[in-house]
């Protein structure tokens, strides 16, 4: 019973240290302007939306993100979210 109890242990840090990376990956604080489209092949344009800006406290920093009314949509950076605010990309 004590040998099935450690192994259990064992496997389950070894998942727990195995998903740690993936979890402290930095989230994309990449601020996107988008133009949605009607149709996969992206003949008909619907729209264009922004993201709203940056938020967060400290260094809890992430983007407000739009809402995009179409699973078609090209994407096109603008500007990054920092903990001093949006900073323009470089060119």
């Amino acid at each position: 019973m004590t040998i099935r109890i450690k192994t259990i242990l064992a496997a389950a840090a070894a998942v727990a240290a195995l998903g740690a990376p993936a979890a402290m990956a930095q989230a994309d604080l990449t601020a996107y302007s988008y133009v949605y489209y009607a149709d996969a092949a992206k003949t008909q344009v619907l729209g264009e939306v922004y993201d709203r800006g940056c938020g967060g406290r400290g260094n809890n920093v992430y983007v407000l993100r739009a809402n995009i009314p179409s699973p078609y949509y090209d994407a096109t950076p603008i500007y990054i979210c920092t903990a001093g605010g949006p900073m323009p990309l470089e060119d």
